[in-house]
This record gives structure tokens, sequence and C-alpha cells, in this order.
């Protein structure tokens, strides 16, 4: 062999390899891009009327209709807990997203299962304004002694539970209660044994901080868990 041929089938060598490299990374691409849409799963709405289910642009029936997605199969990319509705598949506090359109009630929705079947949205627009509600009475001392009912307010809600201490117990029956975590998502409320029997609750920022009354007698912002005796976390039912 000559050493212009050597050369030739050296550098046809390298350019094989580049080739079988490249394609073997872009397979590993196209497997990537393959497993995150899988996470995304599927669901079928089912009404009693036929009509479809209303999409919301939030997790609340407060948030404005932006269409309605029919009967029939429908792509989730994410979910979310929102307002409980009771619908074709029972009560649920889950929300579903339809990409590109919006949030439906899981209670609408077969997906095979109570709880969630895709990602965790990172949107969740129903305890940003539950979030912003008490950003804005920063200060105020209205609330003092009625923690319960501003966590309630907040949500657009009222006189659902007697106490804190009775919504967390519902929490704990109903087995979602996330007892001595420090760490809960935005929006959920948090909560102490304090002032018994009434106990005290707040929402949760989602970085370590939240919003409640009495934070230094007032309605405030303040760190975790700053009272003592705090049980936990859980998502609002109501």
């Amino acid at each position: 062999m000559t050493e212009g041929n050597q050369t030739m089938r050296t550098a046809l060598t390298r350019t094989i390899a580049r080739i079988t490299t490249a394609a073997l990374l872009g397979g590993a691409a196209a497997v990537g891009a393959v497993a995150l849409s899988a996470h995304a799963a599927t669901g079928t709405v089912v009404t009693d009327s036929g009509a479809g289910v209303t999409i919301r642009s939030g997790n609340a029936t407060s948030f404005g209709a932006v269409g309605t997605q029919p009967n029939g199969s429908v792509e989730i990319d994410c979910q979310v807990y929102g307002e409980p509705v009771t619908g074709k598949f029972g009560r649920s506090l889950v929300w579903d997203h339809v990409p590109g359109k919006g949030f439906i009630s899981d209670s609408y929705v077969n997906t095979g299962s109570s709880g969630l079947v895709a990602p965790l949205c990172t949107s969740n627009p129903r305890a940003d304004k539950a979030i912003a509600w008490y950003a804005a009475r920063s200060g105020s001392t209205a609330y003092q002694g009625y923690c319960e009912k501003a966590a309630e307010n907040s949500y657009g809600k009222d006189l659902v539970w007697a106490s804190a201490k009775a919504d967390w117990n519902d929490a704990v029956a109903r087995g979602v209660a996330h007892r001595g975590d420090l760490n809960p998502p935005k929006g959920a409320l948090v909560f102490w044994d304090l002032a018994a029997p009434y106990g005290h609750v707040g929402v949760a920022r989602g970085d370590g901080y939240f919003w409640a009354t009495s934070v230094n007698a007032k309605i405030g912002l303040a760190k975790l868990p700053y009272f003592s005796s705090y049980l936990g976390w859980a998502w609002p039912n109501f």
C-alpha cells in the first residue's frame, strides 16, 4: 500500500467514525425526546351531556372559560391541585393541563387513577392568587384570631371549616397530610398545633416561606416553621 492510499484510508475511517458517532448521538437525542414526552399522559373526557368539559385559564371554576374539550381522548402534559370539583368520576382536587389550551377538572377525565398521572405543573394560577391576596393585606390586623377564615378567603372561599385544626384533621383523615414536611409546595396550607383547640394555618409561598395571620400580631411573611408545634402541610380541600 502506498503512503497516499494509507492517508486516504485513514481519512475515510475517521469520516465514517464521525458519521457513526453523530448517528448514535442523534439516536440518543431521539430516545431522550421520547422519554420526555412519555411523561405526558392521556385520558378520556366523559360528560353526561356529551358536550365536553369547560377549559379554563386556571385551576378553579372562578377562572375564565377559554374553550371546551370535547368528549373523547385528551392529552395531559401536567397536572396541578386546585379547587375541588365533583364530576363524572367523583370529587377531585386535581386539574389537568391540556397543551396549548388550559385546565380542565380531572373529575371529568378517566385517567385510570384518582391521583396524578402526569408531572406536577410548574404553574399554579390559583395559588398565585391566594398568595397575592395575603401580600395585598400585609400588616393588616383585621384577621387576628381568624387564621382559617383568612386562608379560605385567600382562595375565594368562606366558612368551610370551623378552625384550622378541623381543616388539618380533615387532611389527616383523608390520608393526604404531609406531617412535619418543611418544604410545602406553593399554595399548600401549612398548619400548627397552637391556640388549642383551634390550631393555626397559613399559605406556603413555595420557597420555604409562608403567609399567615399572627406574624408579629398581623398578616405577614415568615420562614417555616416560625411558630412552635408545626404539624405539616396539605392542599386546600376547598
